[in-house]
């Protein structure tokens, strides 16, 4: 069992990039994370805008105008199909927020174990 963790260890480290990179693996992680950043602010507002277009449909499904009982109803159909769709965006927003926020987790424990092995190759050599 100590043999078959042992490979998987190293299997694990062969995956990182390489010391010598450390800088470039830097600036490529904060890219990465500041392009997710840009995507979940984008969908939390396509999520927002979603919900408050159902909800001035519904509102405005009250107006006493020349609507008729289809229009109104009309109205009210759209508003929750606006205010529905809104809420899974939102929700996926929200799995897609945990997600970024592991992602992040990760790259920073990457980037310490890279500088942790350049500390250790420095000092050896």
């Amino acid at each position: 069992m100590e043999k078959k963790t042992e490979s998987m260890r190293e299997s694990l480290l062969a995956r990182l990039p390489q010391p010598e990179n450390l800088a470039a693996y830097r600036e490529e992680t904060t890219e990465l994370l500041a392009k997710h950043a840009r995507a979940l602010r984008w969908d939390k507002i396509s999520a927002n805008t979603l919900i408050f277009i159902g909800a001035a449909l519904f509102w405005w499904s009250f107006y006493p105008g020349p609507l008729g009982v289809q229009g109104t109803h009309s109205f009210q159909f759209g508003a929750g199909i606006f205010y529905f769709v809104g809420l899974i965006y939102s929700v996926r927003s929200s799995v897609y927020a945990s997600q970024v926020a592991t992602l992040k987790e990760i790259k920073q424990l990457q980037l310490q174990v890279l500088e942790l092995q350049a500390k250790i190759e420095k000092d050896k050599g």
